[in-house]
């Protein structure tokens, strides 16, 4: 089964990103297809490679990196929603004088058009908040 997934839950202030890695492990683990991961409104907050933990918490941004590289599955970031929430690529950072970007380079974005094309292939879409 073809799956994407949607994840809006803002970074460590709900448990989306973590049940989101979770799903996505154990189904690939049980031979389903993960489409791609779409983070949308605070989800995109996931991509801040500013973000900093302790040592003794959950890393979410590095659970992204190892799950996109392990099974090769696109994170894919809303361009209006990092906008607003401050993460800006390499070239955005240019364009706007700032010294670099803050977009981990995992996530790629992109406007919602490529969720809904997405969503057009899969036969699931299952949504973390």
């Amino acid at each position: 089964m073809k799956i994407n997934i949607l994840v809006t839950g803002a970074l460590y202030a709900t448990q989306s990103s973590y049940s989101a890695l979770q799903f996505c492990r154990m189904a690939l683990d049980q031979g389903h297809e993960i489409t791609q991961v779409f983070f949308y409104s605070d989800g995109v907050t996931q991509a801040n490679d500013f973000s900093h933990v302790l040592a003794d918490e959950f890393d979410a941004v590095v659970g992204w990196q190892s799950l996109a590289k392990q099974a090769q599955i696109d994170l894919v970031v809303c361009v209006s929603a990092t906008e607003r929430r401050g993460i800006i690529d390499q070239d955005q950072a240019q364009q706007l004088e700032k010294t670099r970007g803050n977009l981990n380079s995992s996530f790629r974005v992109a406007g919602l058009g490529e969720l809904h094309a997405a969503s057009l292939e899969s036969d699931r879409m299952v949504s973390f908040k």
